[in-house]
């Protein structure tokens, strides 16, 4: 099953972080910008505050380059703004101004570009090392695709096999229980899979915008006891989904069961389909 739709983030993207800095930061400065007009200080004063506003936005979209360039820019306007004073009065008293205002334009830009760029460092590498799900504590689409490409290495290396058992509860099944009941229903279907697996098992959950996939990644287990697995998996979240008054239909919600290296095909069908979920939830560090 392809991902389809686009689904919110679980976390904060660098993207998302970048926007919501970028906005604090103009709102504080048009604020302080604002105060200073209000007490009527001198009006190059509050332009010089506001020369503050584009070197924000060019280190938040540029980083440092972006930062450095506009803070000289901003100096260079602030000179220009200051030499009709310069010109009647001469320019000796406002050598120190002029040097601090350019000081701080350009500090501000170079520092303000070091931070956007160990934001956007910080958040990616938490985005790519997010390996669990917040709805339901269980493991996420992207540890499946990394923990199954161990497994079958690791069957392949020592001629050992391992199953995988999944069940899919179609979204708009758990649709009438309304945003806050579904909430709750993830919660309690990731309980219940951590009470049903043992120590070694990985239980995953994921969501496509179809199906809330559920699978069980079991090391050391075969045809046959992934598939009584399955089968009592399945029916353990129709009972639980049914009391909950999800429709689940009259034939309750299937398990599926795969085993490697026998069911290598179906296997890697799997694997691509929670590739193509991770690809919605992390597009920027998404795994192949």
């Amino acid at each position: 099953m392809a991902a389809s739709g686009q689904r919110p983030l679980r976390g904060i993207s660098y993207h998302q972080a970048r926007i919501l800095v970028l906005v604090a930061g103009l709102l504080i400065l048009l604020v302080t910008a604002l105060v200073m007009y209000v007490r009527r200080v001198e009006t190059v004063e509050v332009a010089a505050i506001l020369f503050f506003l584009p070197i924000f936005v060019a280190f938040v979209f540029w980083e440092i380059v972006g930062g450095l360039t506009a803070g000289v820019a901003a100096s260079i306007g602030y000179v220009l703004l200051r030499l009709p004073a310069i010109h009647a009065v001469g320019g000796g008293k406002f050598t120190g101004l002029i040097v601090s205002r350019s000081l701080a334009f350009v500090i501000f830009g170079v520092i303000g570009g070091a931070a956007d760029k160990q934001l956007e460092s910080s958040l990616t590498k938490l985005d790519l090392y997010d390996q669990v799900d917040d709805h339901t504590g269980l493991f996420n689409a992207r540890f499946f695709v990394q923990d199954t490409d161990l497994e079958m290495s690791r069957s392949k290396r020592y001629h050992t096999i391992f199953s995988v058992a999944v069940v899919d509860v179609p979204v708009e099944a758990l649709q009438p229980l309304g945003r806050r009941g579904q909430q709750q229903m993830l919660r309690q279907l990731g309980q219940a899979l951590r009470d049903s697996v043992r120590t070694v098992d990985r239980a995953v959950y994921a969501d496509d915008g179809t199906f809330h996939r559920l699978a069980v990644v079991l090391p050391e287990t075969g045809k046959e006891g992934v598939t009584i697995f399955a089968d009592r998996l399945a029916q353990k979240v129709t009972e639980l989904v049914s009391q909950k008054g999800a429709s689940v239909g009259a034939g309750g919600i299937p398990g599926a069961a795969f085993t490697f290296p026998d069911d290598e095909q179906g296997l890697e069908q799997l694997r691509e389909q929670f590739a193509a979920i991770d690809k919605v939830e992390h597009p920027e560090t998404a795994v192949t």
